[in-house]
């Protein structure tokens, strides 16, 4: 069966929903093809921390522009979803937990107390434990940041998708196989044997996005990185924090989400392809972490282990934009860890260009040219 609408979007994750949604509010009819289910890989099961402050590389600008949009669309999406993304806004403590990352804490202190919006302070050891008293003695100080907020990634994802389907996007479910093009101009995407006419398409399948190279001749250098997070039992009273620290050569987030559950995430690995299977290294290395930083936490039963595939590229920055020479079809990945935070921004900044052709957004950086050695 043969459909038509202006915007194909593959990828049914945060990326891919936010670009749907900014989308549909604009008018635009668009479709959403997900292999999976809405929010079924990365995006479901992160973290969903949204701090910008910890991002100082050549996304920095975007963190903060989709920090503070955050903030507005996370009330519009629960509204029109009627999904709860329990929102929590808490303050984020960095503890030095030795006394040679003091001299880099103190100067990212600094770092952050420059930044528009956000007030940082070092606090003393003592001080850091008089805010936390389940905190390790041996640590060294750390900074206090108002205020991240935290949100549950998978009802975030589910909610911005459901409230862009109640603006009039459709979703399917099925895998994309392939573009169909007439005289070098995109005329729709197949999904299995069936096609779907579109005007534009955006690519947003996280670290999938390497599939697109065969569609479109051109190299998307996207690989996935295998991270996982373990939750434990909950802490009595519950943590009105979120720290975070380095301890064996990575560091650790805890936080205690809405639900009680407390979150130990997350670790990083390269070069294991798309392998989901939790691992008891992992499990490990983020056990030894957390009780390094909360000791009782030692007597905690594990509650789930998750693993997912994140998309990352070669130089660590996403690709965001206009895929050269392909009239009419769109790119948005490789935001690593990073997804829930940007995908606000990012859904404005495709939207824009799909919808106007240019975007008051700077996204130029990001161009999938950049890979070009031609």
């Amino acid at each position: 069966m043969t459909s038509h609408c202006d915007v194909v979007i593959i990828g049914g994750g945060a990326i891919g929903s936010s670009i749907a949604y900014q989308l549909a509010g604009a008018g635009s009819n668009v479709t959403i093809v997900e292999r999976d289910s809405i929010g079924s890989h990365a995006s479901g099961f992160a973290l969903g921390l949204l701090n910008p402050t910890s991002e100082t590389g050549n996304s920095e600008a975007l963190s903060h522009q989709s920090f503070h949009m955050h903030r507005e669309m996370l009330d519009l999406v629960q509204e029109e979803s009627g999904v709860d993304v329990q929102v929590l806004e808490m303050p984020h403590i960095e503890v030095a937990l030795t006394e040679e990352s003091i001299p880099g804490l103190q100067a990212e202190n600094e770092r952050i107390a420059q930044l528009p919006g956000f007030a940082s302070t070092w606090l003393g050891p003592d001080q850091i434990r008089s805010l936390e008293p389940r905190l390790t003695e041996d640590l060294n100080g750390g900074l206090l940041v108002e205020d991240v907020i935290i949100v549950d990634s998978y009802k975030f994802t589910l909610a911005t998708a459901l409230a862009a389907e109640a603006r009039g996007t459709v979703l399917v479910q099925g895998e994309a196989t392939g573009i169909a093009y007439e005289h070098d101009r995109l005329v729709g995407v197949y999904v299995g044997e069936d096609l779907i006419n579109c005007d534009v398409l955006v690519l947003a399948p996280g670290p999938w996005a390497g599939t697109a190279s065969l569609w479109l001749d051109i190299d998307v250098p996207v690989v996935p990185q295998k991270g996982e997070i373990i939750r434990i039992g909950s802490l009595d009273p519950p943590l009105d924090y979120h720290i975070h620290g380095y301890h064996l050569e990575s560091s650790c987030s805890v936080v205690q989400k809405a639900d009680g559950a407390t979150w130990l995430a997350a670790t990083k690995q390269d070069g294991v392809g798309f392998n989901t299977v939790p691992s008891s290294e992992a499990k490990e290395l983020l056990s030894l972490q957390g009780v390094r930083i909360i000791p009782q936490f030692e007597s905690h039963p594990l509650i789930l282990h998750t693993a997912c595939t994140r998309p990352v590229t070669p130089d660590g920055d996403p690709i965001l934009g206009k895929v050269p020479g392909r009239e009419g079809v769109f790119i948005a990945t490789g935001t690593g860890g990073q997804g829930i935070l940007l995908a606000p921004v990012i859904g404005r900044a495709i939207a824009d260009l799909v919808m106007t052709g240019e975007t008051g957004i700077d996204i130029r950086q990001f161009g999938l040219d950049r890979f070009s050695t031609g």
